[in-house]
């Protein structure tokens, strides 16, 4: 496959763009579905564009040309992260009971993701979307999508949304810490750049102001969603002067991290330091000692969103949010910090 700008893939996108045409034309035209719908001169148009940008349908497209349209597409960013996979299985449960099946698409760093979905609708090839944490760009249109995709833990006011209660997730950790009497709680976020995550970041500090405590920069650490970058960013945060009691964390996956550095340290946990995490996938339950965690419902979460666009497959609804609450779990991770009261 030729390659645009910059090394990323060509898309039907970039063809419309260039073209100065509509991207569902460019989709007609590639799905054979032209005749009667895009005129003669549009349609060479178009060829002759994507030649010369060197347009080609890739491995995501070909997958996705399954010959029918009782097939949703779950696409989801990471497909190692154990979350998606809970997220997946809720998906087939509610499928299954109307008879259609789901493909995982997993698209990385893949920045043509968003043309192939629309390709795949037009070309009827894809019966719907559930965009699980993943999010199109401003510039796509969204047209077809409408009645046709419903996004998981984001927001788009052209697209259904089955959200999570993520500031009350946090906002119930926080104040679980604060309950027990820290006053140094730090903060093991992730780099991922996403909506869920900027809520996590916001309402910790709103959590700390709101306590009349400072929001201290070296409490905060970043790291991948990978425990040995985890374990790295935990260490410095165990370092600074005046380290912290407690570690809020942004996933479980990060608190594995926060238990390793405080192990190196020769800290123990829940008496020296309390970690949260959030998710409570397999991992909160195996750690030792067992880990206090925010739920989230993934397999529910996967289930509700396919039951909405099932349910918009039949009869199209205006655009809307569902928020499902999320709940602490507290185990044997956290304690009162030694020599302190709790409020």
């Amino acid at each position: 496959m030729e390659l645009g700008k910059g090394n990323r893939s060509v898309t039907s996108v970039d063809v419309a763009r260039k073209a100065g045409v509509s991207q569902s034309a460019v989709s007609l035209v590639f799905a054979g579905k032209a005749e009667g719908r895009v005129s003669a001169q549009t349609q060479r148009e178009i060829l002759r564009v994507a030649q010369e940008l060197g347009y080609r349908p890739n491995t995501v497209a070909r997958m996705l040309r399954l010959g029918h349209t009782n097939i949703i597409a779950l696409v989801i960013p990471d497909v190692s992260n154990p979350f998606f996979a809970a997220v997946l299985k809720g998906a087939e449960q509610a499928a299954r009971q109307q008879n259609y099946a789901v493909v995982l698409v997993n698209i990385e760093d893949d920045l043509s993701w968003q043309g192939v979905v629309m390709d795949a609708l037009t070309a009827h090839s894809i019966g719907g979307f559930v965009l699980c944490s993943v999010r199109p760009s401003e510039d796509v249109d969204l047209t077809l999508l409408r009645y046709r995709a419903v996004m998981v833990d984001v927001t788009h006011p052209e697209i259904s949304s089955m959200l999570l209660d993520i500031v009350g997730g946090t906002r119930a950790a926080m104040r679980h810490l604060l309950g027990l009497g820290h006053r140094k709680i730090a903060h093991l976020a992730t780099t991922v750049d996403a909506e869920t995550f900027h809520q996590r970041r916001d309402t910790y500090k709103q959590e700390l102001l709101g306590a009349g405590l400072l929001v201290r920069d070296d409490y905060t650490a970043y790291a991948a969603l990978e425990s040995g970058a985890a374990q790295r960013a935990a260490r410095t945060l165990l370092q600074v002067a005046d380290p912290p009691t407690a570690i809020f964390c942004d996933d479980d996956i990060l608190a594995i991290g926060a238990y390793k550095a405080a192990q190196e340290a020769g800290l123990k946990i829940p008496d020296d330091l309390s970690v949260v995490g959030f998710d409570d996938g397999l991992i909160a339950q195996t750690l030792t000692p067992a880990l206090t965690t925010v739920a989230v419902p993934a397999t529910a979460l996967g289930r509700r969103a396919t039951e909405i666009l099932l349910a918009d497959f039949q009869i199209p609804h205006e655009p809307h949010r569902e928020v499902m609450p999320l709940e602490l779990r507290v185990r044997s991770s956290t304690a009162a910090p030694r020599n302190s009261t709790a409020m």
